[in-house]
């Protein structure tokens, strides 16, 4: 059944910063936005090329919208002055193109086409500087990324009105007209025998349609009579009475009537009616949409039985199947097979018109025209006995652009037809070329129209949808729809609309086409977890829907806001909690933005090494030109934290280099200060603490550069400098008594030393004291006491420096105590000798 949907231009620009999330094609470059410079638009013989010169190397994607709509959208991308709101002329294939800027720094091209295009070859050269788009209407060699014409999801491949692949021609084929009906109604005999009179009854009502009373006379004769001459036609016309009985409910008892053909088959295998029942049986697997089934008996009938009159049905009925099942050239291959080998048969001439049914699910629009005309103009009259004559004939011309002749010829096919089982999907075809010229209240009174008489049909179900998008142009009206719930109106919200169907019609395809809509609503209006409940529901009912691509990529969207809601609440353990909930539903490796903000969670949560993980991952997606600040910094400080030096210091010079301004660039230069520290790279340790002081603000990391700086200076051997820095850190850590005891007793600690390496034992002294002072609570501070007593040793201080030793000797420090005594020995030994001196 053929069904197609238009989705407006404006809800898929809408959806475009959605869309570019889903394939990163290419990215922008280091200095920030792309800028489009100049649309060109080039006719060539096979189509036509759109070169777009522009500076940067932006994302971009190239989206059919419909056959003769193409959208080419630009991320982070500015238009150069006089471009925006702009439209350049086509040709032979482009109409015009349409140039607009759209929120979210997305430029896009609006393509217009004059007829279905094949295929889209597109390719950003960079080093030249422009991107360029070479849309065919012809079958030919491409080069760079492609895009085919596909504009159904969930059915069509993208098809061209190219050749197909060569059907070999068979001579046409004499059919035996052995083992038909008419033969096998015939008793064969006139012998007035019991048997023959029940067999005579049996075909009388058979041929009266009173199944039950022939079915009743035919297991007579095979039960009374076992030796019966007409045995073998009571079994393969009683298998045929059961195929007439149940034929308009067969989906019921269809095993049933193939038992009974079995047996037939079974019992008389080499029967010259054993062709027929296998079509049958073919015929029965069809009706109940068993179609493996069925394309088995045709095969074994068209292989075996290729003279045999019910051959060519055989054959017909495959390439239907094939048909039904998206194999459209091996269907058509089918179809030519019959048209060559049986070309005066009835199935031949339907089956020219099965082909062009196929031509048209393969996007061939032109050939299938081509074909329905062979069809009517060898046999005028047969648009009045096939509605698919008509019907495709409209079909074609609507997927051309010839809205007119579509709806003229399709509202034939009603008037001819009005009882056409797909009358309802013909009358949305029509509100869609009302629709599509403009005339939206015509097309809406259409599509209410079908709701009203077809509610529970696929063009019923189409209409609503398209309702749903023009509700605001409806008026208020109650249209019925069986189901638990008895009515929906149209003054309701759209969301509602969606809920509706799902509800309704939950098993038809289309309603998982309403739940990714009522999704991107719910993503619309900010219910983040309304929109993942909705998409999760769809995966979990259609675990294998043609949609899972789409409701994929919107789930990353959704897990995206919420994850960018919780971080800039700080709530990063909540980031974490949802990404374990989801992260067995939802592959993130191909979403960046998703790893960068999980990468950032984990950073700040000091979990440093699934930082790096995360931040590796979504390294793969960007070249080095184009790696995001988020990702430099937080690969440079998770490496720094877990003393990966060397792999910390190119992200984090590439940082500072690229984002200068970024406030994050102070905390960079001082984790290079420290890397430069640490290989006694004084100089241009001084150089990024100095630029690290400059951009700070903060006081704790001023505090740190500080006391960075101090150490550097003092390895240069600045020791006046360095106390001078260090006093500073001091005094900013004495301004807020909140500030980590810890870091005020280091820097008195580092003050102490510089100042003994100065030589200025009472500074020094002093220094140690407050040391000690902040000292926390628990701290071992033996070697601070050790130092503080060599300074009061130097001071000549001796009583002093032994009240400190002889606390250090009572804590019982093994090492420590041994140290502090031998330090007194010295003290009384500079005493004893003093003494001497003095007699």
């Amino acid at each position: 059944m053929f069904v197609n949907f238009s989705y407006k231009k404006a809800v898929l620009i809408a959806w475009l910063t959605f869309a570019l999330n889903l394939v990163v094609v290419q990215y922008a470059d280091s200095k920030g936005r792309a800028v489009i410079h100049q649309v060109l638009r080039e006719s060539k013989e096979d189509g036509s090329s759109i070169i777009i010169k522009l500076s940067g190397n932006p994302r971009y994607k190239v989206i059919g919208i419909e056959k003769r709509e193409i959208l080419i959208a630009l991320k982070d991308t500015e238009l150069s002055k006089g471009l925006s709101n702009k439209q350049i002329a086509g040709d032979g294939l482009i109409q015009h193109i349409e140039i607009n800027k759209k929120p979210h720094n997305v430029s896009c091209l609006l393509v217009k086409l004059r007829k279905p295009y094949i295929r889209i070859d597109h390719q950003i050269e960079t080093g030249k500087g422009r991107l360029w788009i070479r849309i065919t209407d012809k079958t030919g060699v491409s080069t760079g990324t492609s895009t085919t014409a596909s504009f159904n999801k969930a059915s069509k491949p993208g098809v061209s009105d190219s050749p197909l692949l060569p059907t070999e021609m068979e001579a046409p084929v004499a059919l035996s007209r052995s083992g038909g009906i008419d033969e096998l109604l015939n008793p064969g005999t006139k012998d007035a025998t019991p048997d023959t009179d029940l067999f005579l009854r049996a075909v009388e009502h058979f041929q009266e349609g009173r199944w039950d009373d022939a079915i009743q006379i035919f297991r007579k004769i095979m039960k009374a009579y076992p030796g019966s001459p007409h045995l073998e036609r009571a079994y393969f016309l009683l298998a045929k009475s059961y195929d007439h009985k149940f034929k308009k409910n067969i989906s019921d008892h269809f095993m049933e009537v193939i038992i009974h053909y079995r047996e037939a088959v079974s019992k008389f295998p080499n029967s010259v009616f054993v062709p027929d029942a296998m079509v049958s049986m073919g015929n029965c697997y069809f009706k109940a949409k068993n179609y493996y089934e069925a394309l088995a008996h045709y095969n074994l009938v068209y292989k075996n039985y290729k003279t045999h009159a019910v051959a060519p049905e055989a054959l017909f009925q495959r390439g239907k199947i094939l048909a039904l099942t998206k194999k459209p050239q091996e269907a058509i291959k089918s179809f030519e097979q019959l048209e060559s080998r049986y070309p005066e048969t009835p199935f031949a001439r339907t089956a020219k018109v099965e082909r062009a049914k196929a031509l048209f699910d393969m996007n061939a629009f032109k050939r299938s025209l081509r074909l329905l005309d062979e069809v009517i103009t060898v046999e005028p009259d047969k648009v009045y006995e096939d509605p698919d004559i008509l019907l495709y004939f409209g079909y074609n011309y609507y997927e051309l652009g010839r809205l007119k002749e579509a709806r003229d010829l399709l509202c034939k096919t009603l008037n001819c037809y009005p009882d056409i089982e797909s009358s309802h999907l013909v009358l949305t075809r029509i509100a869609d070329t009302y629709r599509e010229e403009g005339m939206e209240a015509k097309a809406l009174k259409l599509y209410n129209m079908v709701l009203r008489r077809y509610p529970d049909s696929e063009g019923g179900l189409i209409s609503l949808l398209r309702l749903s998008v023009n509700s605001e142009g409806v008026a208020s009206e109650k249209q019925l729809l069986a189901g638990p719930v008895e009515e929906i109106t149209y003054n309701r919200p759209t969301d509602e609309t969606y809920k509706e169907i799902m509800k309704s019609h939950g098993d038809h395809p289309l309603s998982q086409l309403a739940g990714l809509r009522l999704a991107h609503e719910q993503l619309k209006h900010k219910d983040y977890e309304g929109s993942i409940q909705t998409l999760r529901g769809i995966l979990s009912k259609h675990p294998d829907t043609p949609l899972s691509e789409d409701i994929k990529s919107a789930l990353r969207t959704s897990m995206e806001a919420i994850f960018k809601r919780e971080q800039q609440a700080g709530n990063y353990e909540n980031i974490l909690n949802y990404y374990e909930q989801m992260k067995d539903l939802l592959s993130i490796e191909d979403a960046p933005n998703l790893l960068l903000i999980l990468g950032d969670t984990y950073r700040r949560l000091h979990l440093y090494d699934r930082a790096i993980s995360m931040f590796e991952k979504a390294k793969s997606s960007y070249t080095d030109q184009d790696q995001p600040g988020t990702l430099l910094f937080g690969l440079g400080e998770s490496f720094y934290k877990v003393k990966r030096f060397e792999e910390a210091q190119q992200p984090l010079e590439v940082f500072v280099a690229r984002y200068p301004e970024d406030k994050r660039s102070a905390r960079a230069y001082f984790f290079i200060g420290d890397m430069m520290l640490r290989q006694k790279k004084y100089d241009k340790a001084m150089a990024a603490f100095n630029l690290a002081r400059q951009k700070t603000t903060e006081k704790d990391i001023k505090i740190r550069i500080l006391m960075g700086m101090a150490e550097a200076l003092s390895g240069g051997g600045d020791y006046d400098k360095a106390s001078s820095v260090l006093n500073k850190a001091i005094a900013l850590l004495s301004q807020n008594k909140r500030d980590s005891l810890i870091d005020i007793y280091d820097a008195y600690q580092r003050l102490g030393e510089t100042y003994l390496k100065l030589g200025d034992n009472e500074q020094a002294a002093s220094a140690f004291e407050m040391a000690l002072k902040v000292s926390p609570k628990g701290r071992n501070d033996h070697r601070l006491q050790f130092r503080l007593a060599e300074c009061y040793q130097k001071l000549q201080a001796r009583d002093k420096a032994e009240r400190i030793l002889n606390q250090i000797i009572v804590a019982g420090d093994p090492f420590w105590s041994r140290m502090a005594e031998a330090k007194i020995n010295e003290i009384r030994i500079e005493k004893t000798v003093e003494g001497l001196g003095h007699t």
